[in-house]
């Protein structure tokens, strides 16, 4: 067949007002360009200025992309507006560059938007998940609205695409009969890449990198390990990515934990400064009380960085002997202990091969690869079932 023309449908994608809003999302779509044809929309719930939506194009994106904003009417309107932006951005991508084959879309609302136009104009929908709603240790849960919405999207996608096996347990327990295969999230190795690292008489250098405006990151937890690791007299420098609401409640931890002179808040970086971070460090660290298939784990190893965490969600699938370790759940002093042990011997890690598994499991080629099997097989059976209604 030839290469298929893939359309990305989603409500979360980098813009001005959120930089690091749904990177994933685009890291997936560049995986996908590697050996597809690839477009995108992104049905953005911020308030159109005129009409039920208004389609702006994305000017600076590797691929055709445009933003949908839909006006927020009272329901049932408001739904509405999301599906005819949708409509609104498939038409424009077949008009201006190609007939999709298929439609990825990447949050359940966006796969409802998506079943709507495949059903319009007969494509296949596949649909990533990424969201940690879904997770059991996480405390919020959906709407029962909003989770009938999610089943129906699960049972009527062609193929559903968790980023975790985690993550496809709890999928599963909503919706038993999805079909489903486990798509990771996808990293850029030209700009995650090993580097020169920190000078030979620093102390060792940690990084975290995390939204700070809930407790999900669990940056209270790491801070406390930290103190520990402080404890036994082990010098290192611990530097602070992200930005939210608790920022300066997590500054006022580090304060009263001693850990002042030892730990750097930046704020939120863009990604290539936190890639130059990354090079400057020695082991990428997370408290998080609960995960899914994180990105910075996934950069950090394509850095070749050892990676330290809880065993929560994802992480055992991301993270072995080879490449780091794992500490029990929400345990302080078990995960400062982890990370002295990793300090210690810094020696037993390579880096070079930490750096060339991650590209091969997770880089763009390979998950561009995986990708398009999927849609190859989603256009399969779609021309089969056409045909025996034929």
């Amino acid at each position: 067949m030839k290469q298929p023309t893939v359309l990305f449908l989603t409500t979360s994608y980098p813009s001005p007002a959120e930089p690091a809003g749904g990177i994933f999302v685009r890291e997936h779509a560049l995986a996908a360009a590697t050996s597809c044809s690839v477009g995108l929309v992104d049905l953005d719930r911020s308030a159109s200025t005129r009409g039920l939506y208004d389609l702006q194009p994305l000017p600076d994106e590797h691929f055709p992309a445009w933003r949908a904003r839909y006006r927020r009417f009272s329901r049932p309107v408001s739904y509405s507006a999301f599906a005819l932006g949708a409509i609104a951005g498939f038409n424009r991508f077949r008009r201006e560059h190609a007939d999709p084959d298929v439609l990825h879309a990447n949050s359940f609302l966006s796969a409802c938007a998506a079943l709507i136009c495949g059903a319009r104009f007969r494509k296949p929908v596949v649909y990533t998940e990424h969201a940690t709603i879904f997770i059991a240790e996480n405390p919020g849960r959906l709407s029962r609205g909003m989770q009938r919405l999610a089943r129906l999207a699960l049972e009527r996608s062609a193929f559903v695409l968790p980023v975790s096996a985690d993550l496809r347990t709890s999928l599963a327990a909503l919706a038993p009969s999805a079909r489903f295969r486990v798509v990771p999230n996808a990293v850029d190795t030209e700009l995650f890449s090993p580097g020169r690292g920190r000078g030979a008489n620093d102390p060792p250098r940690l990084l975290t990198v995390g939204l700070l405006d809930t407790e999900r990151k669990g940056l209270d937890i790491l801070l406390e390990a930290m103190a520990h690791v402080r404890e036994t007299d082990r010098a290192f420098h611990l530097d602070v990515v992200g930005e939210g609401g608790l920022r300066p409640e997590y500054e006022a931890l580090a304060g009263r934990l001693g850990l002042d002179r030892s730990v750097t808040f930046h704020g939120f970086r863009p990604k290539d400064e936190v890639a130059g971070l990354m090079r400057k460090a020695d082991v990428f660290v997370l408290g998080s009380r609960f995960e899914n298939n994180p990105c910075v784990v996934i950069e950090a190893m394509a850095t070749g960085l050892p990676v330290v965490a809880p065993q929560v969600g994802g992480l055992a699938e991301l993270v072995d002997h080879e490449s780091g370790r794992l500490a029990r759940p929400r345990d302080p002093h078990d995960l400062g202990d982890k990370i002295g042990a990793v300090l210690d011997g810094l020696h037993r890690f390579d880096g070079a091969t930490i750096s060339a598994r991650a590209a091969e499991r997770f880089g763009h080629a390979a998950i561009g690869r995986a990708l398009r099997d999927v849609y190859l097989q989603a256009i399969s059976d779609t021309k089969r079932a056409s045909a025996a209604r034929a």
